[in-house]
């Protein structure tokens, strides 16, 4: 079993000519086009989702679905990603949406991350950004698309106008925050709500995924990930810090973690990635699927001492470890 890691100039997927290409929508022009398919969707939610539509540089639906708390939605163009969008300068696995329930009753929160693919999503300040965390409707671009995602709570929600203007004027100006700093600006091009109160989402902007060796030698391990692979065996400690940016596991060389002989393991395979103490293994749309307990899972929860079957021959197992000095788990 052999890994390395990855050389930043090779990537899966993509192209180039990107500055020959329509630029995709902005944010209030990409909501007006695809407030049809998020109207309809949110008609048919009963509970708190994460509605999410895709419209090309042209204003044309390129996709639409839903995200459940605790779920992970993989966007690229591989056919195994629940929203495909074929184009070239997508990588075939490119970002995951995840919609995260802090409070009972309230909306979900999204995380959105670039799979380490060199070619950051802009945001609605048009800033290039590898992953977010919204309290409210984000807008991400990628390649020639405008993303929408739309945090809903039960039927007592945000309600849906027939005009699609009315429907943006009632979303809360977006307020980002960049990794690491206490300031925010916020995005003031909308009026504020018919009260006359000024209200925000904040939105924070994140560090990349990391690869093996970077961001946490200094610090202790706080995790272990063992890979094995009949007789053989290799295992990889993780920092908090390591896994709170998240770490990808498969094939490829942009993986943190690349097995590049295991033949039935996807090229990106699987995300490890820490929400408070909780980490999260995500299959990233993998052809062979990854499995628990012989079911193939999507988003699930890491136990303290946990184990996940990854495409056909590989097992990767996780555990905690005790914090510095004591014989617990931190």
């Amino acid at each position: 079993m052999h890994y390395h890691q990855e050389n930043p100039r090779t990537r899966e997927g993509g192209g180039t000519g990107w500055e020959h290409r329509p630029p995709p929508l902005a944010a209030r022009e990409a909501f007006i086009a695809a407030y049809g398919q998020l109207r309809d969707m949110a008609r048919a939610t009963r509970g708190p989702d994460v509605l999410v539509a895709a419209v090309d540089s042209h204003g044309r639906g390129r996709g639409s679905a839903r995200i459940k708390p605790g779920h992970s939605l993989i966007i690229g163009r591989h056919t195994e990603c629940g929203l495909r969008l074929p184009d070239e300068f997508i990588a075939l696995r490119h970002l995951v949406a995840h919609a995260r329930l802090e409070a009972p009753r309230a909306a979900p929160t999204i995380h959105l991350w670039d799979l380490h693919t060199g070619q950051p999503f802009l945001t609605e300040d048009g800033q290039p950004s590898v992953g977010v965390t919204s309290q409210g409707l984000l807008y991400a671009a990628v390649g020639q698309y405008a993303l929408l995602l739309v945090p809903t709570r039960e039927r007592t929600g945000l309600p849906w106008p027939s005009r699609a203007e009315k429907a943006w004027s009632m979303f809360p100006l977006r307020q980002f925050t960049e990794p690491h700093s206490h300031a925010a600006r916020a995005l003031r091009f909308r009026r504020l709500r018919e009260d006359g109160q000024e209200f925000m989402t904040p939105v924070s902007r994140e560090d990349r995924l990391l690869r093996l060796g970077e961001g946490g030698s200094s610090h202790h391990p706080w995790g272990l990930v063992r890979l094995v692979r009949g007789e053989q065996a290799v295992e990889f400690p993780m920092s908090r810090e390591q896994l709170e940016q998240g770490m990808l596991l498969g094939r490829y060389e942009r993986c943190g973690i690349a097995v590049e002989t295991v033949r039935t393991l996807s090229r990106v395979h699987l995300m490890l990635i820490r929400l408070g103490e909780e980490v999260l293994a995500i299959d990233t749309a993998s052809t062979n699927g990854t499995w628990r307990a012989r079911r193939r899972i999507g988003t699930v929860m890491l136990d303290k001492l946990d184990a996940l079957e990854l495409g056909k021959d590989l097992l990767m197992q996780w555990r905690r470890l005790p914090a510095r000095g004591t014989n617990r788990d931190s």
